[in-house]
């Protein structure tokens, strides 16, 4: 690959990020709440439902966020928007890397004439 086709694909990949202001790390859950006692609905075997985001930080920490039902499509699309921008970021990160490489060579070809 060529500098030059390194930095149009580079260009090219930074256009495909969207805003990052909707985007959201974790993972949705679907859990289930059982009351221990005074819930008929508990004590039937039910339980009650419940959609969750749960995210991971490190030391072990987690924090975990409700979700109302009618908000679990925008959740889901905005963890899905969080892991294509992080793998877009990624792809631009190896062609800087790929770049930053290219330079170093080329300062040292140009030591090298006299």
């Amino acid at each position: 690959m060529t500098r030059a086709q390194a930095i149009r694909k580079r260009v090219k990949l930074a256009a495909q990020l969207s805003s990052a202001a909707g985007v959201l790390r974790g993972s949705l859950l679907q859990r289930t709440l059982h009351h221990s006692a005074g819930c008929l609905k508990c004590a039937g075997g039910g339980g009650h439902p419940l959609w969750v985001l749960t995210v991971g930080y490190p030391g072990g920490k987690t924090r975990q966020v409700s979700v109302r039902p009618e908000q679990v499509p925008l959740v889901r699309q905005a963890i899905e928007d969080y892991r294509d921008c992080k793998q877009i970021l990624e792809a631009i990160s190896e062609l800087n890397q790929f770049l930053l490489r290219l330079d170093r060579d080329e300062s040292k070809e140009q030591e090298r004439q006299p």
